[in-house]
């Protein structure tokens, strides 16, 4: 299925799976885990899966609100007071005041105004570098992590649009705050352990490091190479053992198999393998568009639409809501169906009425700058061509 794109060297490797009715329909693996030593890619590889993190913090988050922990109208003021006075960057590049607190709710479904730093431009992108760190290994604890935050400009009214970025990350922080635990420990309290997702972690053992992908990126010219570590120095080779924040956004580790267990909760009614982790009813909450039709509208990712009227956001993923059997992006499937890509590679769709789930897993990592001279395109591609093959055997 992506032989030619290996043999272009337009991809490293890759893993997926098609998850049917209780059974599988397809699971295979191409190409390397290692371009230097050709290792050759296999099913319980384990990749950094970037921004597909963000649907496992969100149904935490949701873990938490059934234990009534908090109210989604909640105000982020209730534990963190330095968002009491936030103020909002204008197009014009003048400041004016929050119109209101940022409430979980916002948080869960990117409506802060809070962003990526690398979305922006001039002065905005170096204060979130300088206020927060490294997107994923952040030197800073989660107490100077937040002051950072509340220290930066909104680029939007809270509620008004949605806006990609960080956002999740302070509602991994929250998570943290409220469990009084590390988010990852209170992660694999509420859902890897019960799931037995026993390759999932912010950190890999030093007895699984063998098992990670190599970082695969690409060289000037589009060719996939061996990279050092993640571009933008986001994250460093390896993990340093003191470090506090955990990214809730980006900074899991996980395998093919593993995230199934968690995206079969999609399927199965907030269950997986007969393991409840939410309530029926919140699982279908969690599954419902957020977004007004404004919002879809205009919302946009990297100055792309995403949405329109073939997707919608739900809380922490997208929701197809009309068939389209072009798209594939950020997910795919019938009507009801969720998923949310990570930028390293990684894409799921789970659908509902199909009772199926799918995975594609594999390093492809570009800078902003190779993206806009189509470089790393073939991952694109490829989840395309997995895209095809699931609504021809589904």
């Amino acid at each position: 299925m992506f032989q030619k794109l290996i043999d272009n060297k337009k991809l490293g490797g890759v893993t997926c799976l098609i998850w049917k009715d209780g059974k599988f329909v397809y699971q295979e693996s191409h190409g390397y885990k290692n371009l230097e030593t050709h290792e050759l890619m296999t099913s319980d590889t384990i990749f950094r899966i970037a921004s597909m993190t963000k649907p496992i913090t969100s149904v935490l988050a949701m873990v938490l609100y059934e234990e009534k922990k908090f109210d989604l109208s909640d105000p982020i003021t209730k534990w963190f007071p330095q968002f009491k006075n936030m103020k909002v960057l204008k197009s014009n590049g003048q400041y004016e005041n929050a119109n209101r607190i940022i409430t979980i709710l916002d948080i869960i479904t990117h409506r802060t105004g809070i962003t990526y730093g690398d979305f922006q431009n001039g002065k905005l992108k170096e204060d979130y570098f300088k206020a927060l760190g490294r997107d994923i290994d952040s030197e800073l604890t989660n107490e100077q992590w937040i002051n950072g935050l509340a220290g930066l400009p909104l680029v939007s009214q809270p509620g008004e649009i949605f806006n990609y970025g960080k956002s999740t990350d302070l509602l991994g922080i929250l998570i943290s705050t409220i469990e009084g635990k590390p988010l990852g420990k209170v992660m694999d309290e509420k859902i890897f352990h019960p799931l037995n997702m026993s390759d999932t972690f912010f950190d890999v053992p030093a007895n699984k490091k063998s098992r990670r992908a190599s970082n695969f990126g690409y060289d000037d010219s589009g060719s996939v190479i061996n990279l050092e570590t993640v571009p933008s120095e986001m994250a460093f080779k390896e993990r340093p053992g003191n470090l506090e924040f955990e990214a809730g956004s980006g900074g899991l580790w996980s395998t093919a198999d593993d995230y199934l267990k968690f995206a079969k909760i999609f399927v199965e009614n907030g269950c997986s393998d007969e393991i409840r982790i939410l309530r029926q009813d919140t699982i279908e909450f969690m599954c419902t568009n957020q977004l007004t039709p404004f919002q879809r509208e205009h919302s946009k990712l990297m100055g792309a639409s995403i949405f329109r009227e073939d997707y919608g956001f739900a809380l922490g993923f997208a929701v197809v809501m009309k068939e389209n059997k072009y798209a594939s992006m950020p997910c795919a499937g019938s009507i009801g169906s969720v998923g949310w890509p990570g930028a390293y590679g990684g894409w799921w769709s789970a659908d509902p009425l199909k009772k199926s789930v799918s995975i594609f897993l594999t390093h492809s990592m570009t800078e902003l700058d190779q993206l806009a001279q189509g470089i790393g395109f073939g991952m694109y591609e490829a989840i395309d061509i997995f895209s095809n093959y699931i609504r021809d055997n589904t």
